[in-house]
């Protein structure tokens, strides 16, 4: 139990989400557990994700767009090693009940895992 409240109170609220749209039991759990488990872990996420292109010496920021977009399908397809620890990144810091429910449906929560953390890698070197 002190377990659940202590990972609950470290995810940060977003705001954008609206929680009372007619929802489906994934969407809940991708807006309610995996969007806020994403942003505290983002910084860690993108350290992992830079020490695995130094790891393969890849010059992921000299990439065109397409070229960037394949070089991470690839990582995360061929590489069960980056692969397997960004989910453990993101399913540590799930809670009982939420590891549950991701035991239940992994193949699709994975999969939107897997989405969303491309997506958010994206758009953080975009910026860059």
């Amino acid at each position: 139990m002190i377990r659940t409240k202590v990972i609950l109170k470290l995810r940060p609220e977003i705001n954008r989400i609206n929680t009372e749209l007619d929802s489906t039991v994934v969407e809940k759990f991708q807006n309610n557990t995996l969007r806020p488990i994403l942003k505290i872990q983002h910084d860690l996420l993108i350290l992992f994700f830079h020490s695995c292109l130094i790891k393969n010496k890849i010059l992921f920021e000299k990439l065109s767009e397409s070229e960037k977009e394949s070089t991470l399908n690839q990582l995360f397809q061929k590489d069960l090693a980056f692969r397997n620890q960004s989910l453990g990144i993101i399913i540590g810091l799930f809670t009982l009940d939420e590891y549950h429910s991701y035991e239940e449906n992994s193949g699709d929560y994975t999969k939107r895992i897997t989405t969303m953390l491309k997506q958010r890698i994206l758009s953080t070197y975009d910026l860059v």
